[in-house]
C-alpha cells in the first residue's frame, strides 16, 4: 500500500465558510464547477469542485463536504523536483527572469471539511466548537512532496493564521500526528493522537508528550 499523509487544520465554527471562500483564492479554479452551499435564507457559492461523482449543491448543515482541489503554491526545491519527476525535460527547471518565484498548481488535493466533529469517528470527547480541514494526497508521490515541501507547509500555516486557526497537525499515517502550529505558535511536537481538543493538546504539550 502506499503512504497516505494528510494536513490536519482545525478551525473554529465560526470561521468555517470564511475559509472556504478564502481557498479559492489559494486554488487553481480555471474550468471547475463551483459548489453551492444552500442556506434557509440564501446561497452560497463556494469556489471549489466537489470531490469526482458528489453533487455540487449541499445543505449548510451537512457533517461533511468533499472537494477535490488544485492548490498553487511557490517553488521550493521538493515542488520542483516532484514537477521534474512527473514531467520529465518538460518541466523548466532555470530561474524565472522576474526573480520572483514561480506558482505551480498541485493536485488534485483531496478537501474534506468535517463540520460536525461531534459525528468524527476520531474524538474521544465530542468536540461542538471546532471544525477540520483534512488535506489529503493522491497516494506515496504527493504525500512525499506534502512531508519535503516548505512551501506547502507554509501556506497552510498562512492559513490558520488568516483565520484564527486553532491547530496544525500533520498525519503521518500512523498513530500519531507532529503538532507544527498551535494558538498562534510554532511547533514541532508528536502528539499521542490526531484528534485531541485544545486543552487536550495544552496538557500534552506541558506534560512533554
Amino acid at each position: 500500500m502506499g503512504l497516505n499523509y494528510n494536513y490536519l487544520l482545525y478551525f473554529s465554527q465560526a470561521h468555517l465558510w470564511d475559509v472556504l471562500q478564502s481557498l479559492g483564492d489559494k486554488c487553481d479554479t480555471e474550468g471547475m464547477q463551483p459548489t453551492t452551499i444552500q442556506f434557509p435564507d440564501h446561497d452560497l457559492v463556494i469556489p471549489l469542485m466537489s470531490d469526482w461523482g458528489k453533487k455540487d449543491v449541499f445543505p449548510h448543515n451537512q457533517p461533511e463536504l468533499q472537494f477535490a482541489i488544485s492548490m498553487n503554491f511557490e517553488e521550493d526545491e521538493a515542488i520542483a523536483d516532484y514537477l521534474y519527476n512527473r514531467d520529465g525535460d518538460q518541466f523548466d527547471r532555470s530561474p524565472p527572469e522576474d526573480g520572483k518565484p514561480r506558482i505551480h498548481s498541485i493536485g488534485f488535493i483531496y478537501l474534506t471539511v468535517f463540520t460536525d466533529l461531534s459525528q468524527h469517528y476520531g474524538f474521544t470527547n465530542k468536540p461542538n466548537e471546532m471544525v477540520l480541514f483534512k488535506f489529503g494526497t493522491t497516494g506515496t508521490k504527493m504525500s512525499l512532496l506534502f512531508s519535503d515541501s516548505t512551501s506547502i507547509r507554509k501556506t497552510f500555516i498562512k492559513l490558520l493564521e488568516d483565520h484564527h486557526g486553532i491547530a496544525g497537525i500533520f498525519d503521518w499515517e500512523i498513530d500519531y500526528g507532529e503538532l507544527f502550529w498551535f494558538k498562534g505558535r510554532h511547533y514541532q511536537f508528536s502528539l499521542s493522537n490526531n484528534f485531541l481538543l485544545p486543552e487536550e493538546i495544552e496538557l500534552e504539550l506541558a506534560r512533554g508528550y
